[in-house]
Protein backbone atom coordinates (compact mmCIF):
# COMPACT_ATOMS: atom_id res chain seq x y z
CA UNK A 1 0.00 0.00 0.00
CA UNK A 2 1.32 3.42 -0.89
CA UNK A 3 1.55 6.26 1.61
CA UNK A 4 -1.53 8.44 1.86
CA UNK A 5 -0.49 11.90 0.78
CA UNK A 6 -1.04 14.56 3.43
CA UNK A 7 -1.63 17.20 0.74
CA UNK A 8 -4.49 15.47 -1.06
CA UNK A 9 -6.37 18.09 -3.07
CA UNK A 10 -9.60 18.73 -1.25
CA UNK A 11 -11.65 19.60 -4.31
CA UNK A 12 -15.36 19.93 -3.41
CA UNK A 13 -16.52 20.87 0.09
CA UNK A 14 -16.37 17.79 2.32
CA UNK A 15 -18.25 16.53 5.37
CA UNK A 16 -15.89 14.87 7.88
CA UNK A 17 -16.90 11.35 8.92
CA UNK A 18 -14.87 11.34 12.12
CA UNK A 19 -13.61 7.86 11.19
CA UNK A 20 -9.92 7.48 11.91
CA UNK A 21 -8.03 7.03 8.64
CA UNK A 22 -11.01 7.39 6.31
CA UNK A 23 -10.87 11.18 6.28
CA UNK A 24 -7.14 10.90 5.45
CA UNK A 25 -7.89 8.70 2.44
CA UNK A 26 -10.59 11.00 1.09
CA UNK A 27 -8.87 14.27 1.90
CA UNK A 28 -11.54 15.37 4.36
CA UNK A 29 -14.61 13.15 4.24
CA UNK A 30 -17.64 12.63 2.00
CA UNK A 31 -18.76 15.18 -0.63
CA UNK A 32 -21.01 17.70 1.10
CA UNK A 33 -24.43 18.13 -0.46
CA UNK A 34 -23.84 15.12 -2.74
CA UNK A 35 -24.51 11.39 -2.61
CA UNK A 36 -22.10 8.56 -1.74
CA UNK A 37 -22.70 4.87 -2.45
CA UNK A 38 -21.38 2.42 0.17
CA UNK A 39 -21.28 -1.23 -0.91
CA UNK A 40 -20.39 -4.36 1.02
CA UNK A 41 -21.52 -7.83 1.97
CA UNK A 42 -23.35 -8.90 5.10
CA UNK A 43 -21.37 -7.95 8.21
CA UNK A 44 -18.90 -5.82 6.26
CA UNK A 45 -19.46 -2.76 8.45
CA UNK A 46 -21.78 -0.62 6.32
CA UNK A 47 -24.17 0.31 9.13
CA UNK A 48 -21.33 1.04 11.54
CA UNK A 49 -19.67 3.42 9.09
CA UNK A 50 -23.00 5.09 8.31
CA UNK A 51 -23.85 5.63 11.98
CA UNK A 52 -20.40 7.06 12.71
CA UNK A 53 -20.88 9.49 9.84
CA UNK A 54 -24.19 10.68 11.29
CA UNK A 55 -22.83 10.83 14.84
CA UNK A 56 -19.91 13.00 13.74
CA UNK A 57 -22.24 15.49 12.12
CA UNK A 58 -24.73 15.56 14.98
CA UNK A 59 -22.26 15.72 17.84
CA UNK A 60 -19.28 17.62 16.46
CA UNK A 61 -20.31 19.27 13.21
CA UNK A 62 -23.66 20.81 14.17
CA UNK A 63 -25.23 18.88 11.29
CA UNK A 64 -28.34 16.93 12.37
CA UNK A 65 -28.87 13.65 10.55
CA UNK A 66 -31.52 11.10 9.61
CA UNK A 67 -31.00 7.33 9.39
CA UNK A 68 -33.57 5.60 7.16
CA UNK A 69 -33.66 1.93 8.16
CA UNK A 70 -35.02 -0.36 5.44
CA UNK A 71 -33.81 -3.61 7.00
CA UNK A 72 -33.51 -3.40 10.80
CA UNK A 73 -35.72 -1.54 13.26
CA UNK A 74 -34.44 1.42 15.23
CA UNK A 75 -34.40 -0.50 18.51
CA UNK A 76 -32.07 -3.16 17.14
CA UNK A 77 -29.80 -0.60 15.47
CA UNK A 78 -29.39 1.27 18.75
CA UNK A 79 -28.79 -1.95 20.67
CA UNK A 80 -26.07 -3.04 18.23
CA UNK A 81 -24.39 0.38 18.43
CA UNK A 82 -24.47 0.55 22.24
CA UNK A 83 -21.21 -1.40 22.57
CA UNK A 84 -19.28 1.46 20.93
CA UNK A 85 -20.15 3.93 23.69
CA UNK A 86 -21.62 6.46 21.26
CA UNK A 87 -24.68 7.28 23.41
CA UNK A 88 -26.82 7.84 20.34
CA UNK A 89 -29.99 8.09 22.41
CA UNK A 90 -28.70 11.38 23.84
CA UNK A 91 -28.73 12.85 20.32
CA UNK A 92 -32.31 11.81 19.59
CA UNK A 93 -34.60 13.11 18.24
CA UNK A 94 -33.39 16.68 17.61
CA UNK A 95 -29.90 15.88 16.29
CA UNK A 96 -30.40 12.27 15.17
CA UNK A 97 -33.57 10.62 13.95
CA UNK A 98 -33.98 6.97 12.97
CA UNK A 99 -36.90 6.30 10.62
CA UNK A 100 -38.29 2.78 10.52
CA UNK A 101 -38.96 2.17 6.83
CA UNK A 102 -39.05 -1.62 6.62
CA UNK A 103 -41.47 -2.96 3.99
CA UNK A 104 -44.68 -4.29 5.50
CA UNK A 105 -44.96 -8.10 5.74
CA UNK A 106 -46.78 -9.53 2.77
CA UNK A 107 -46.22 -6.50 0.56
CA UNK A 108 -46.35 -7.77 -3.00
CA UNK A 109 -44.45 -6.47 -5.97
CA UNK A 110 -46.47 -3.81 -7.69
CA UNK A 111 -45.80 -1.38 -10.47
CA UNK A 112 -47.69 1.22 -8.41
CA UNK A 113 -45.19 1.05 -5.52
CA UNK A 114 -42.85 4.02 -5.27
CA UNK A 115 -40.85 6.11 -2.81
CA UNK A 116 -43.20 9.09 -2.93
CA UNK A 117 -44.76 8.55 0.48
CA UNK A 118 -41.41 8.04 2.22
CA UNK A 119 -39.90 11.12 0.59
CA UNK A 120 -42.87 13.22 1.69
CA UNK A 121 -42.36 12.08 5.29
CA UNK A 122 -38.62 12.71 5.02
CA UNK A 123 -39.25 16.23 3.75
CA UNK A 124 -41.27 17.04 6.87
CA UNK A 125 -38.65 15.51 9.17
CA UNK A 126 -35.77 17.21 7.36
CA UNK A 127 -37.37 20.61 7.74
CA UNK A 128 -38.35 20.03 11.39
CA UNK A 129 -34.81 19.22 12.51
CA UNK A 130 -32.95 21.08 9.76
CA UNK A 131 -31.16 17.89 8.82
CA UNK A 132 -28.04 18.13 6.70
CA UNK A 133 -26.95 14.49 6.58
CA UNK A 134 -28.95 11.41 5.69
CA UNK A 135 -28.29 7.67 5.44
CA UNK A 136 -30.49 5.26 3.49
CA UNK A 137 -29.44 1.87 4.81
CA UNK A 138 -30.00 -1.29 2.71
CA UNK A 139 -31.81 0.42 -0.16
CA UNK A 140 -31.65 -2.88 -2.06
CA UNK A 141 -34.34 -4.27 0.29
CA UNK A 142 -36.86 -1.78 -1.10
CA UNK A 143 -35.63 -1.96 -4.68
CA UNK A 144 -36.32 -5.70 -4.65
CA UNK A 145 -40.04 -4.93 -4.28
CA UNK A 146 -40.16 -3.24 -7.67
CA UNK A 147 -41.15 -5.40 -10.64
CA UNK A 148 -38.43 -4.54 -13.15
CA UNK A 149 -35.25 -2.58 -13.85
CA UNK A 150 -37.14 0.33 -15.38
CA UNK A 151 -39.10 0.86 -12.16
CA UNK A 152 -35.91 0.63 -10.10
CA UNK A 153 -34.16 3.20 -12.26
CA UNK A 154 -37.16 5.51 -11.98
CA UNK A 155 -37.20 5.39 -8.18
CA UNK A 156 -33.43 5.70 -7.79
CA UNK A 157 -33.44 8.76 -10.04
CA UNK A 158 -36.31 10.18 -8.01
CA UNK A 159 -34.39 9.60 -4.77
CA UNK A 160 -31.15 11.04 -6.11
CA UNK A 161 -32.85 14.19 -7.41
CA UNK A 162 -34.64 14.62 -4.08
CA UNK A 163 -31.36 14.43 -2.17
CA UNK A 164 -29.73 17.01 -4.44
CA UNK A 165 -32.75 19.34 -4.31
CA UNK A 166 -32.60 19.35 -0.50
CA UNK A 167 -28.80 19.76 -0.51
CA UNK A 168 -28.34 16.78 1.80
CA UNK A 169 -25.07 14.94 2.23
CA UNK A 170 -26.38 11.47 1.46
CA UNK A 171 -24.99 8.00 2.07
CA UNK A 172 -26.74 5.03 0.44
CA UNK A 173 -25.76 1.50 1.46
CA UNK A 174 -26.24 -1.58 -0.71
CA UNK A 175 -25.45 -5.24 -0.11
CA UNK A 176 -23.16 -7.12 -2.49
CA UNK A 177 -21.35 -10.43 -2.13
CA UNK A 178 -17.56 -10.72 -1.95
CA UNK A 179 -17.08 -11.31 -5.67
CA UNK A 180 -19.20 -8.31 -6.62
CA UNK A 181 -17.34 -5.95 -4.30
CA UNK A 182 -13.96 -7.01 -5.70
CA UNK A 183 -15.07 -6.86 -9.31
CA UNK A 184 -17.40 -3.88 -9.47
CA UNK A 185 -19.21 -3.66 -12.78
CA UNK A 186 -22.38 -2.12 -14.19
CA UNK A 187 -23.98 -5.55 -13.95
CA UNK A 188 -23.26 -5.74 -10.22
CA UNK A 189 -24.44 -2.28 -9.16
CA UNK A 190 -26.36 -1.01 -12.14
CA UNK A 191 -26.09 2.64 -13.04
CA UNK A 192 -25.91 3.92 -9.45
CA UNK A 193 -22.11 3.91 -9.39
CA UNK A 194 -22.11 6.36 -12.29
CA UNK A 195 -24.83 8.58 -10.85
CA UNK A 196 -23.31 9.25 -7.41
CA UNK A 197 -20.28 11.42 -6.69
CA UNK A 198 -18.42 8.92 -4.48
CA UNK A 199 -18.22 5.10 -4.33
CA UNK A 200 -16.82 3.25 -1.30
CA UNK A 201 -16.39 -0.53 -1.22
CA UNK A 202 -16.07 -2.64 1.95
CA UNK A 203 -14.67 -6.19 1.82
CA UNK A 204 -14.78 -8.78 4.58
CA UNK A 205 -13.31 -12.26 4.43
CA UNK A 206 -11.50 -14.94 6.41
CA UNK A 207 -7.92 -15.91 5.52
CA UNK A 208 -6.37 -18.87 7.36
CA UNK A 209 -9.03 -18.52 10.03
CA UNK A 210 -8.38 -14.80 10.57
CA UNK A 211 -11.02 -12.19 9.85
CA UNK A 212 -9.78 -9.53 7.45
CA UNK A 213 -11.54 -6.32 6.43
CA UNK A 214 -10.52 -3.78 3.82
CA UNK A 215 -11.91 -0.57 2.37
CA UNK A 216 -11.42 1.04 -1.03
CA UNK A 217 -12.61 4.34 -2.45
CA UNK A 218 -13.41 3.50 -6.07
CA UNK A 219 -14.50 6.96 -7.20
CA UNK A 220 -14.57 10.52 -5.87
CA UNK A 221 -15.77 13.02 -8.43
CA UNK A 222 -13.77 16.28 -8.49
CA UNK A 223 -11.30 15.20 -5.79
CA UNK A 224 -8.08 13.27 -5.47
CA UNK A 225 -8.07 10.29 -3.08
CA UNK A 226 -6.04 7.24 -2.13
CA UNK A 227 -7.10 4.49 -4.55
CA UNK A 228 -5.43 1.61 -2.69
CA UNK A 229 -7.22 -0.87 -0.44
CA UNK A 230 -6.78 -0.03 3.24
CA UNK A 231 -7.37 -2.52 6.07
CA UNK A 232 -9.81 -1.53 8.78
CA UNK A 233 -11.07 -2.91 12.06
CA UNK A 234 -14.29 -2.57 14.00
CA UNK A 235 -13.18 -1.99 17.56
CA UNK A 236 -14.54 -0.67 20.83
CA UNK A 237 -15.11 2.81 19.41
CA UNK A 238 -16.33 1.79 15.99
CA UNK A 239 -14.66 1.59 12.61
CA UNK A 240 -11.00 2.59 12.21
CA UNK A 241 -9.11 2.55 8.92
CA UNK A 242 -5.41 1.61 9.11
CA UNK A 243 -3.53 3.75 6.60
CA UNK A 244 0.24 3.88 6.20
CA UNK A 245 0.13 7.58 7.03
CA UNK A 246 -1.46 6.86 10.40
CA UNK A 247 0.96 4.01 11.09
CA UNK A 248 3.92 6.28 10.35
CA UNK A 249 2.63 9.14 12.53
CA UNK A 250 3.92 9.45 16.09
CA UNK A 251 1.43 8.43 18.82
Amino acid sequence: MKFVQADLAKGPDKAPTGIAGFDDITGGGLPRGRTTLLVGGAGAGKTVLALQFLMQGARHGKEPGIFVAFEERAERILANASSFGWELEALMPKKLFIMNAQPLPGLVQSGDFDLGGMLAALKVQTRAMRAQRIVLDALDVVMALLPDMEARRREIYRLHEWLLAHQLTGLITLKADAQETRDISPQALGFMQFMVDCNVILNHGVVHGISQRSLRVQKYRGSSFDEDESPFVIGKRGLEVRTRLREASPP
